[in-house]
């Protein structure tokens, strides 16, 4: 978008409604504020990602798929969800400690040079053992295991403190990328605390795996603004995946550049909720 029109734009959204300017950023902010990687880079899949949900509980099918199918329908650019598998933890029969590694080689994948996660749970006798691959995780279980998991994949942060605590965060992802490209995802959800907002967990933490990196805080737009407020209309968390999955887009580019090209998709529409009491 030439910086003319970016003003243009940025100056409809800051200014339509005074209760809008006064308690968040600006919508070209925000998004740069949730693409943006450490280093100011944005990151995404450049192959399909494996889902792989492991559960001990309701593995909420219906849920993953028809937000799978929404994802693949809605971004045209995106490589898709590949092959998606779920696993019952119920046939492990065994305690995870000491029994269980995350192994993260570089593969071919559907045809594309990719990274796949292999999970093995090994068994207490030789040919017992289980083993799973994925490139982005689910971890649909009790808090014990939760953590477990999250130390198995090295997912070790503040969220994942809280989330150990038992504090507010019921749920939290990590990714890890090479060269800006994602190459695994997981995702944490404590399903043994009826506090759990688990569908709006799953939805939240797996977009977030796609490439929307960070909350922005405060967002009357976005899902992604660590508050667990349900947006009703969530057309701007698409057309942001949308935007990031351009074909004028690549792993690497600046994170200014996705939120010219967010700007252009649909701001007036972006006006239109950002108004609305």
């Amino acid at each position: 978008m030439p910086p003319i029109l970016r003003l243009f734009a940025l100056s409809i959204l800051c200014f339509s409604s005074p209760a809008l300017q006064a308690q968040e950023k600006p919508i070209y902010e925000q998004v740069v504020d949730i693409v943006a990687s450490e280093t100011g880079t944005v990151r995404r899949w450049a192959y399909p990602p494996k889902l792989t949900i492991i559960h001990d509980g309701d593995p909420h099918r219906e849920l993953i798929h028809g937000l799978v199918d929404m994802v693949n329908a809605r971004i045209p650019n995106f490589p898709g969800v590949g092959e998606v598998e779920f696993f019952d933890m119920t046939q492990l029969n065994r305690r995870l400690a000491g029994n269980t590694q995350f192994r993260m080689p570089t593969r071919d994948f559907n045809g594309v040079e990719g990274s796949i996660v292999r999970a093995l749970f090994q068994g207490e006798t030789e040919g017992d053992d289980l083993s799973v691959t994925g490139s982005i995780f689910i971890f649909l279980t009790g808090l014990e295991n939760g953590i477990t998991f999250g130390a198995l994949t090295q997912s070790t942060k503040r969220l994942s403190r809280q989330f150990a605590e038992g504090g507010e965060t019921r749920c939290y992802f990590n990714l890890m990328s090479k060269n800006d490209e994602l190459r695994a995802g997981f995702i944490f959800i404590n399903n043994e605390d009826a506090q759990t907002p688990v569908a709006e967990c799953i939805y939240e933490e797996f977009m977030q795996t796609l490439g929307l990196l960070n909350d922005s805080q405060g967002s009357s737009v976005f899902t992604f603004d660590n508050t667990g407020t349900v947006r009703q209309n969530r057309d701007p968390d698409f057309q942001l995946l949308e935007a990031l999955y351009s074909t004028e887009v690549s792993p690497g580019d600046n994170a200014e550049k996705v939120a010219d090209l967010f700007l252009s998709i649909a701001p007036m529409g972006l006006v239109e909720v950002a108004v609305q009491p």
